[in-house]
C-alpha cells in the first residue's frame, strides 16, 4: 500500500529536494506541499495524508503549534518533525503533542525513508533528548517559563494562548509539564515552586 506524505517546510529547495527524493520510493507517494504552517494545516483537512512531515521553524505558524492544531483536527494523526538541529525544547514538546519521530535534517535519506515506514507501521520512534529531558526533571524550558511568568501574572489559558500565539491545548501542555517537573497539583503550586527557585522574582 502506498503510503502518502504532506511536506510542509519554508525552504523551497529542501522541500523539492524531499519530494523527489521521496517520489522515488515504490511505496510513498507526496500528496501535497506546503510553504508555511497555515498551509500545511488546511492541506491535512484537504487530503487526510497518511503521515505529515513538519519543520520544525516555519512562519506564519510554526512546526510545534502545527503538529498541535494537526493533532486537534485528527488525534491519531502521524507527524514527523524535521529540524535543522537537535534542541532540547523542541523535541520534548514535540513528543509530547504526539509527534512520532524527530528527525534532523542532516540525517541521511534512507533514515528519513525508514522512519516513514516505521511510522506508518505504528511505531512512535524514541529520542536519545528524551532521556536528557527525564534526567533534568525540574529544568523548565525557556517557552516553560515564558507560560510560568504569565500564571504568576494570573492569565488565564485563553490570555497565554493569545500572548504567546499558541493554541489553548498546547498552553495545557505546557502547563501540565511545569506541573509535572515542579511535582505540584495546580497552578499556585507551581508559582510558590517558581519563585522558591528563583524563577521568578518579586
Amino acid at each position: 500500500m502506498t503510503i502518502r506524505i504532506l511536506i510542509a517546510d519554508d525552504h523551497s529547495l529542501l522541500r523539492v529536494g524531499l519530494v523527489s527524493m521521496l517520489s522515488n520510493e515504490q511505496d510513498i507517494s507526496v500528496v501535497a506541499e506546503a510553504h508555511d504552517g497555515e498551509q500545511a494545516i488546511a492541506l491535512f483537512e484537504e487530503h487526510r495524508p497518511d503521515i505529515t512531515i513538519l519543520d520544525v521553524r516555519m512562519p506564519v505558524i510554526d512546526g510545534i503549534e502545527t503538529l498541535s492544531r494537526i493533532r486537534a483536527i485528527q488525534p491519531d494523526a502521524r507527524v514527523i518533525m524535521l529540524s535543522t538541529a537537535e534542541l532540547e525544547e523542541e523535541v520534548s514538546q514535540s513528543l509530547k503533542l504526539g509527534a512520532a519521530a524527530f528527525v534532523t535534517k542532516a540525517a541521511p535519506p534512507v533514515a528519513l525513508v525508514d522512519t516513514i515506514q516505521r511510522v506508518q507501521a505504528g511505531e512512535v520512534i524514541p529520542h536519545p533528548l528524551q532521556q536528557t529531558t527525564n534526567a533534568t526533571h525540574e529544568h523548565l524550558s525557556p517557552r516553560e517559563i515564558e507560560v510560568l511568568h504569565l500564571v504568576a501574572l494570573g492569565r488565564s489559558n485563553k490570555q497565554i494562548a493569545v500572548d504567546l500565539n499558541l493554541s489553548i491545548h498546547t498552553v495545557k501542555t505546557y502547563i501540565k509539564g511545569i506541573l509535572a517537573k515542579f511535582d505540584v497539583q495546580d497552578r499556585a503550586g507551581a508559582v510558590s515552586v517558581g519563585y522558591a527557585k528563583g524563577i521568578l522574582k518579586v
